[in-house]
């Protein structure tokens, strides 16, 4: 029986259509590959920059998970002197498969693990994202949604060793099932898991457990939100011993992070303490950015405001076209920043996943503007590539 059905679940991963779909796929991400060093090249020498090959895939936050594949968590050796800054900040299921990536495959050293393993995420969550539009928009290819998530603003950092490749990886595949029958049911179970993963990669992964309640809910009443029928919603929740297993599971990941710390340093919340160091005093705040927006307006990260707007009309546009789980989980995404420093607000929001869904549910249909619009974004994550090899991490780009 076991035999039977791994054989029917190998035939179904091989099939004509998902082996056109896997090669088209690895063909746009190595496309973007090229692309992103080439813009490492041209900066080299246009610049004099010293940008090595290695270094266009560890910059920013990549040397810290490095360091912790390699030598852990640490309480005495971790805090960064001079600013307070600490390494327990960073969520342990990204480090932790980057370590045992590099005991499988003995001959890497924990770098090249760093940037093969990414770029296996960035691949598989490419995959999952061309089946999720074609569910919502059968009949299309959905290529583009992967350009725009391989080659589109701020989207350099799934080229880089970087926890968004898996946490991106396991919201794709969230998204995909709880909205993909599977054995002609609903299986909650994988989102389920994916979601307490993804809890233990970064902070907002708890915030899964929203859109699987709101998915759970709609399932139950033919996709249908009425206040109405909550009571009886949450009645037959609490009498489902597997439901309710399955909306516990999602947070698991942050608890046993928590549950680390506490052994490691002694404080459950240590991830959340430490944000404080790396915040610029009041330049993260909604507020300043604002007010210096509208009296500074070359300054780069002053148009982050402008960023979050044109954000809040894609999720609007969604929400009028059905995608009501997704759109939760994006804004919830959203105001958590919103309510103290936001100067990461652009990556936040391009890590949020489900933007790109709703840009290629806005393009599929529009030949007229579809090649303009990927071609002009294209070109903006050319500059912002430009701007992450000679200026770092910026307020910009950070």
């Amino acid at each position: 029986c076991m035999k039977e059905k791994m054989s029917g679940v190998w035939n179904r991963l091989t099939t004509k259509e998902n082996r056109k779909l896997a090669w088209d796929v690895f063909i746009i991400l190595f496309i973007s590959k090229l692309f992103y060093i080439f813009i490492g090249c041209v900066t080299n020498s246009a610049f004099g920059n010293n940008v090595t090959f290695a270094k266009m895939f560890l910059g920013g936050d990549a040397d810290w998970y490095i360091k912790i594949a390699e030598k852990g968590y640490s309480l005495v050796g971790s805090i960064k002197t001079g600013d307070g800054q600490a390494n327990w900040a960073f969520f342990p299921l990204f480090p932790v498969l980057i370590r045992w990536f590099k005991y499988i495959f003995f001959f890497l050293d924990y770098k090249q693990a760093g940037i093969i393993l990414s770029s296996i995420f960035t691949y598989i969550t490419g995959l999952y994202l061309v089946k999720t539009v074609r569910l919502y928009k059968p009949g299309r290819l959905g290529y583009i949604a992967v350009v725009l998530l391989y080659m589109g603003p701020y989207t350099f950092y799934l080229h880089c060793v970087y926890s968004e490749t898996l946490f991106m990886m396991l919201l794709s595949i969230f998204f995909y099932y709880l909205k993909k029958d599977v054995d002609g049911k609903r299986n909650y179970w994988i989102p389920a898991f994916a979601a307490m993963l993804a809890s233990c990669t970064r902070i907002v992964g708890v915030i899964l457990v929203f859109p699987l309640v709101l998915g759970m809910y709609r399932d139950s009443y033919s996709g249908k939100i009425s206040l109405k029928k909550a009571g009886s919603f949450i009645k037959d929740t609490l009498c489902t011993p597997v439901r309710m297993l399955q909306i516990f599971i999602c947070p698991a990941g942050i608890f046993v992070n928590m549950l680390h710390l506490y052994w490691v340093c002694g404080d459950a919340w240590a991830f959340r303490h430490v944000q404080t160091a790396w915040r610029e005093d009041g330049a993260g705040y909604i507020g300043n950015m604002i007010w210096d927006f509208f009296n500074n307006i070359y300054a780069e990260r002053y148009w982050i405001p402008l960023v979050v707007i044109l954000a809040i009309v894609v999720y609007v546009y969604m929400l009028r076209n059905g995608y009501y789980e997704e759109v939760l989980f994006a804004i919830i995404t959203l105001i958590i920043p919103l309510t103290g420093g936001v100067m990461s607000m652009c990556r936040f929001i391009v890590g949020s996943y489900v933007i790109f869904i709703g840009i290629y549910d806005y393009l599929a249909d529009k030949k007229d503007i579809k090649l303009c619009a990927t071609a002009l974004v294209v070109i903006m994550e050319a500059f912002l590539i430009w701007l992450w090899f000679t200026a770092g991490v910026n307020a910009f780009t950070a």
